[in-house]
């Protein structure tokens, strides 16, 4: 049975660093992917895999994000949740690059780790499909691939719901976005509905659109917009509670009232959401995270899986 100095010949190191490239210590780039080479090639696993329970499992899930802002601890809240309650624990990893990434997903490739749910990637979709091989992998982000799963739901639908809401209550008029990323699947469905209203109602006016790739910091900038903006709308949707919370605390802090002043619908049904009594749609995002959780865990453990069927809901609160 091949063992750790058989590696360390192999990559031409110390058995010392062959070890700390095991347990995540630190070493040079060059050296740990020499090692992992080795390990692939003398087809070498981790002592520590070879004292877990029989069935050679970890049973621990990686987590990664590009960095925490609180809709991440959300998502980390119901990821730990359900893969306790299964036995399984969670290690979280906030990527700085796309060798951070890929770091992670080698290690996973030797079962350092069971499987892996994607809040966010820095590296293409069809490069970390490579790893799905080695393991479950899943997101909840919306994406069309074969061999990482995903337990979205279509924004389209949603988004035309808000907006169809709005023209009904309060007459066909200008209204504003805030939105993310427009490369990403769920915006393009946002961007689509909107073009389905414009259709729909000539007289519609979405053009007051801004695009953040990340929430953090989007809700500030956004209001910082609107202010200075003496043609700005008088109705907001943001793409997310968390958005729409940071946007309301920031008009808030400028003597505007909403919804007297502006009216303001966010989008996710967080817990920014709920105490700030956001208008909202419920996108059932614990449902989403706990199909991956599942999926995830029904492929280690050789089950069938069932996806827990999903449907969001329009919620409508003070705020619009």
């Amino acid at each position: 049975m091949t063992n750790i100095f058989d590696v360390a010949r192999k990559a031409g190191v110390s058995k010392s660093t062959v070890s700390r490239v095991f347990s995540h210590g630190y070493v040079a780039d060059a050296t740990r992917r020499k090692v992992i080479l080795a390990a692939n090639e003398l087809n070498y696993v981790p002592s520590l895999l070879a004292r877990q329970l029989r069935d050679q499992k970890t049973r621990t899930i990686g987590f990664i994000a590009k960095s925490y802002y609180p809709s991440v601890g959300v998502l980390l809240n119901f990821v730990t949740h359900f893969a306790e309650r299964k036995g399984y624990n969670v290690t979280v990893y906030f990527t700085k690059s796309k060798k951070d990434e890929i770091r992670i997903l080698d290690n996973f490739r030797l079962h350092a780790l069971d499987g892996l749910f994607f809040v966010a990637n820095r590296n293409d979709w069809s490069f970390i499909e490579r790893y799905a091989k080695y393991g479950p992998i899943v997101t909840w982000r919306r994406i069309k691939s074969n061999k990482v799963y995903s337990s979205f739901i279509d924004h389209y639908p949603l988004y035309k719901e808000i907006l169809e809401y709005i023209y009904n209550k309060y007459g066909v008029q200008k209204v504003g976005h805030i939105l993310n990323d427009p490369t990403k699947n769920n915006t393009k469905a946002r961007l689509k509905a909107i073009n389905a209203i414009d259709q729909k109602y000539p007289n519609a006016d979405n053009q007051w659109q801004l695009f953040y790739p990340e929430q953090e910091g989007a809700g500030e900038k956004a209001a910082n917009k609107f202010l200075n903006n003496r043609d700005a709308p008088k109705i907001i949707v943001a793409y997310s509670d968390y958005v729409a919370a940071e946007f309301i605390s920031n008009l808030h802090a400028q003597g505007l009232r909403v919804p007297n002043d502006i009216k303001v619908f966010g989008f996710d049904n967080s817990d920014f959401g709920k105490f700030m009594n956001i208008s909202t749609i419920d996108t059932c995002l614990n449902l989403q995270v706990k199909n991956d959780v599942n999926y995830i865990i029904s492929n280690l453990e050789q089950k069938d899986f069932y996806k827990e069927e999903i449907h969001p809901r329009l919620i409508k609160r003070s705020t619009c």
